[in-house]
């Protein structure tokens, strides 16, 4: 019983090459892992009470009681000559952003079809998730800008919106990318952890002699 000198003789993996999969490796699990906390509140929201939260007349809501990441109803007369327009560069979906008649720190999304559809949205009553600006992050930093510089709205990162016709039942999209981001972060951790872990199976098992 001997050494296989052919074995032996294999030259060893690259060191260059080894550093840069495991460097691949933990970005993609640093990628995953901020996309988990990027997703945390829609994640939440998803979770949340299916039945809505009326709030009544927009001009008689209490904006200390509101609650963000909430299934709400509100009615009012939509303000349309103060209304931004914009379009989602992934879906391509066109939106409409628009403050409620009596006051300035509720305001209303709603896509362009529902605006211009009656059988699909309510006159003046509208039932989505509640956010602020703030939490919209920066895909909303534009349409702020807009409404604040342009249309002398006294908007800021504390005014609320409201994403209509979006229920809980609609972030089903989110348990699902978090579910593959969990996925993601095993898969690589699993791998990461193989490249320093003995094969102990190997190890263990006699080297065989070669036999002429």
């Amino acid at each position: 019983m001997g050494v296989d000198e052919e074995l032996v003789a294999l030259p060893a993996p690259p060191r260059g090459r080894r550093l840069l999969s495991m460097a691949s490796m933990v970005a993609v699990i640093v990628a995953a892992a901020g996309l988990l906390v990027h997703l945390r509140a829609d994640v939440a929201y998803s979770f949340a009470d299916a039945r809505v939260s009326d709030l009544g007349e927009v001009t008689a809501v209490d904006l200390a009681e509101l609650e963000p990441n909430r299934y709400v109803r509100v009615r009012g007369t939509p303000m349309l000559s103060r209304m931004v327009r914009f379009e989602r560069a992934i879906s391509g979906q066109r939106y409409a952003v628009f403050p409620l008649a009596g006051q300035r720190q509720i305001f209303v999304q709603v896509s362009l079809e529902a605006l211009v559809d009656p059988s699909r949205a309510s006159q003046g009553e509208f039932s989505g998730r509640l956010l602020t600006f703030g939490q919209l992050g920066g895909r909303f930093q534009v349409v702020r800008e807009y409404l604040r510089r342009d249309l002398n709205l006294p908007v800021t990162a504390e005014s609320f919106v409201v994403l209509a016709e979006e229920p809980p039942s609609a972030y089903g999209w989110a348990l699902g990318m978090s579910a593959l981001c969990l996925a993601v972060i095993a898969l690589m951790g699993a791998l990461l952890l193989r490249w320093f872990r003995p094969l102990a199976a190997a190890a263990r098992a006699p080297a065989r002699a070669t036999v002429d």
